[in-house]
């Protein structure tokens, strides 16, 4: 299971560290990055 995922210089992330639980929701406005997010994890 991953539990911590960190991007720097991915697509509109500059520098950023996630920390995940079993179940997570990502939530959020237009363009604020969620497929961003699961696109790096598909990766």
């Amino acid at each position: 299971m991953i539990t911590t995922l960190t991007l720097r210089n991915f697509k509109s992330i500059k520098e950023q560290t996630y920390e995940f639980a079993q179940f997570d929701l990502l939530v959020g406005r237009n363009n604020s990055g969620k497929s961003t997010i699961l696109q790096a994890l598909a990766i």
